[in-house]
């Protein structure tokens, strides 16, 4: 009864600590939603009121890449709900449920004792972690479904072993405990939640095909067949869905943040990327933990003499730590490849899972070495009372001192991923609060001062759309057909996502208002400065500036 109690407690304190973390950022946020969450929110909004899935009526135009997570906020939309703070709410939920798989991954891969909570704690403490799953974007529902899709592939592979050796031993009990593989569900919806789910699935039927191949010299089994087929059953429909309702292979946002052919520039901005990201999580030398750990896991595989009984301890270690590697390199490298983000580490989340377990373990496995060939000394001549409490004592001193490096280890993790990372570079350095205070002020006095159906530039294509209820011209494309599709000989030496504009086309338009972050309009003979107040506070004025058509 002590046991389960205790995990209990663990698991309580964990999500405690992680819900103070996202309340943190909450308020950090302004206590709304980021900007690019409202650009999903503008769709569910138009598709409410019967426009369709559109970011503009009448204009054809995917600029989201989160068909599932847009498909949610419908019903929030439909209820006329604050759809900017339930998203924040959901997004915790998705959060709180991966914490809660993490712990329940270790008990199904037969991880070392504690690697679980010791995981799901560092989690909790991550800042990327922590403000992304507040952001009311779709990172948090991704990076859950990616998780509970590798859960249950390691947990299929595992029945599978048992079942095998259950048939040897004529123990009949779980005769059905290896049968339909949902994971190909779970893929399939992470998938359709984001584009790079399709990657995932693609790593994981490599890694099966590849571990079929070098245990049972087979490519396949008619399971590994079903599970590739119920990810087709789900996905191939949506995606020809989309296909036919935009006439795009690709959504739009990504021809306005990538080019297919990946210049240096966009590969050289990515690693940069990368590197920040490595940097403000107690840099490169963290990674190398994980690598050592699956190092050591091979190691003890290949000393095995048990590699026909493949349900093996060393070995489903392996085969879980491998296939963690295995979707970790290639999804960092396709990170580098689209040239990274404008964020800290959003598109890092779906991956700190696997990352932290194989971290988790790696770390509780030197801990384990460093007590038993350092810290404790073995007795010469000892009585066998003496050696039962000797090893009660050590098991408790090694216990406490493990919670111990393990909060401390938290801690430094806290500092530089978070206070160090997220906070100090996006909330601080952008001043994430006032830009959300700005642009929904802008919003709402459009929409109270300006004929409905006026058109609209915006530089941030979300909330100043979202909450003016206007057509609104997107400058940097990720929501106009023309922009979107410029060719840029520079792609890669500014932001991502704001290095296609367009001026001429812009002014072309004639958009009634132009709103953007800074004073570019202020030498086009055009447009001058709005002649009015919008806002009374004088910091929320000097972050956007509204424009008007000269006429």
């Amino acid at each position: 009864m002590k046991r389960p109690r205790l995990i209990t407690d663990y698991c309580s304190l964990i999500s405690l600590l992680f819900l103070a973390h996202t309340l943190f950022y909450f308020w950090a946020l302004g206590a709304d939603a980021v900007d690019d969450a409202y650009i999903s929110f503008r769709y569910a909004q138009n598709a409410m009121r019967g426009y369709g899935l559109f970011f503009n009526p009448g204009e054809r135009v995917e600029g989201f890449t989160n068909f599932l997570w847009t498909a949610l906020m419908l019903p929030l939309e439909g209820a006329r709900v604050d759809v900017g703070r339930a998203s924040m709410l959901l997004g915790a939920v998705f959060a709180l449920a991966t914490l809660w798989l993490v712990v329940r991954f270790a008990q199904v891969a037969g991880a070392p004792r504690g690697v679980g909570f010791l995981a799901a704690l560092l989690l909790a403490v991550d800042g990327s972690f922590a403000l992304w799953a507040v952001s009311g974007l779709e990172t948090p529902m991704f990076a859950f479904l990616v998780f509970a899709g590798a859960l249950s592939y390691v947990r299929e592979q595992s029945d599978e072993w048992r079942v095998a050796s259950d048939e040897k031993t004529l123990d009949t009990r779980h005769p059905s405990s290896a049968t339909f593989p949902f994971s190909g569900i779970f893929f399939a919806l992470a998938a359709m939640t984001r584009p790079e789910g399709l990657l995932v699935f693609a790593i994981t039927v490599a890694h099966q095909a590849v571990w079929r191949v070098l245990l049972e010299r087979r490519l396949f089994t008619p399971r590994d067949l079903v599970r590739v087929l119920a990810f087709a059953a789900l996905f191939v429909p949506y995606w020809l869905c989309r296909w036919w309702y935009y006439k795009s292979f690709l959504p739009n946002s990504f021809y306005a943040k990538v080019s297919a052919s990946g210049p240096a520039a966009q590969i050289e901005r990515g690693w940069k990327h990368l590197s920040q990201f490595g940097g403000v999580h107690l840099g490169w030398l963290i990674a190398l933990l994980p690598g050592l750990g699956v190092a050591c896991g091979v190691w003890r595989v290949m000393r095995s003499k048990s590699l026909d009984t493949r349900h093996s301890s060393p070995v489903t270690g392996v085969f879980w730590t491998t296939y963690f590697v295995a979707l970790i390199v290639p999804y960092a490298a396709y990170i580098v490849y689209v040239g990274g983000d404008w964020s800290v580490g959003r598109f890092f989340v779906p991956i700190l899972v696997p990352f932290y377990l194989l971290l988790s373990t790696a770390l509780v496995d030197l801990w384990k070495w460093l007590w038993k060939n350092i810290f404790v000394r073995k007795p010469t001549r000892i009585s066998a009372l003496e050696i039962s409490a000797s090893s009660r004592y050590s098991r408790t001193n090694t216990n406490k001192l493990g919670i111990t490096a393990s909060i401390v280890f938290a801690v430094l993790l806290f500092m530089s991923s978070s206070w160090g990372g997220e906070y100090g570079i996006y909330i601080r350095g952008f001043d994430a609060a006032r830009a959300t205070d700005a642009r929904e002020a802008m919003g709402k006095w459009l929409k109270a001062n300006t004929p409905r159906g006026t058109l609209i530039a915006v530089d941030a294509a979300g909330q100043v759309p979202y909450f003016s209820e206007l057509p609104a011209l997107d400058m940097f494309g990720i929501n106009d057909l023309h922009i979107g599709r410029l060719p840029v000989a520079t792609l890669g030496q500014g932001t991502p996502g704001h290095e296609k504009f367009d001026l001429a086309y812009v002014i072309s338009r004639q958009p009634e208002y132009v709103i953007i972050y800074g004073t570019l309009l202020d030498a086009v003979p055009e447009y001058e400065r709005a002649p009015v107040e919008w806002t009374a506070d004088p910091a929320l004025q000097r972050f956007l500036t509204l424009y008007r058509r000269r006429h």
